[in-house]
């Protein structure tokens, strides 16, 4: 069976953005700079977009960004989701 490139692209990029969001959480919490950062990556792999995880943390860093800080409540919420995400 032969595997179309953007599956091994998309499976490539997923594992990435997985290893990402456990560095990200690593000390147990998500720094501005390092939603920042991550925000930055995804929208330059847009191969994992449409992915319902990934698509969630989207969602939650364009709201934590909206008004350009990072709340506490913000925090843990991303937090929550890269725990899951990242495994």
């Amino acid at each position: 069976m032969v595997i179309d490139d953007s599956v091994m692209r998309r499976n490539h990029a997923l594992r990435d953005a997985m290893q990402f969001a456990r560095d990200i959480i690593a000390d147990g919490t998500v720094s501005h700079a390092q939603a920042k950062g991550f925000q930055a990556w995804i929208e330059s792999n847009p191969d994992i977009q449409g992915i319902q995880a990934v698509d969630e943390i989207v969602g939650i860093l364009a709201n934590v960004f909206a008004d350009g800080r990072l709340t506490e409540e913000e925090k843990a919420q991303l937090t929550d989701v890269l725990e899951r995400f990242g495994g």
